[in-house]
């Protein structure tokens, strides 16, 4: 098997020789552009390669931390108290949303009283406590 092994390593020696002598020659015989443009080709081919290789481990990456990431719960606040907005939409496609502005508008305008009558009593303790 030793011999065997031996020579099966010569021939494959003789035939790369062979082949690089087959190369040199070939290259001698092609003009100096060519070899130019052969080296250029090879350049543009093997950043091409190395580009898409480059950016296939980006988003490699990029999915890999995404999928690490813990979907996040976004918090639902609840301003008006329940059922008043079921009630309000109703109340739009009823056409009773006219007694619902009136409504908020009469409570503001009882506040805005109760508010201006305390900042006169105000007032006159002020003026009366001088």
């Amino acid at each position: 098997m030793g011999t065997r092994a031996a020579e099966t390593v010569t021939e494959i020696e003789d035939t790369r020789d062979r082949l690089e002598s087959g190369l040199r020659e070939l290259e001698s015989r092609l003009p100096r552009p060519a070899v130019w443009t052969k080296r250029l080709i090879g350049v543009a081919v093997g950043g091409g390669v190395s580009g898409t290789m480059f950016w296939f481990g980006v988003r490699r990456i990029k999915n890999r931390r995404a999928a690490k990431k813990q979907p996040q719960m976004q918090a639902v606040v609840q301003l008006l108290p329940e059922g008043v907005g079921q009630r309000m939409s109703e109340a739009f496609e009823n056409g009773e949303a006219r007694t619902w502005a009136l409504g908020i508008g009469a409570g503001w305008l009882v506040l805005r009283l109760v508010e201006l009558r305390q900042l006169r009593r105000m007032n006159r303790a002020l003026l009366a406590s001088r």
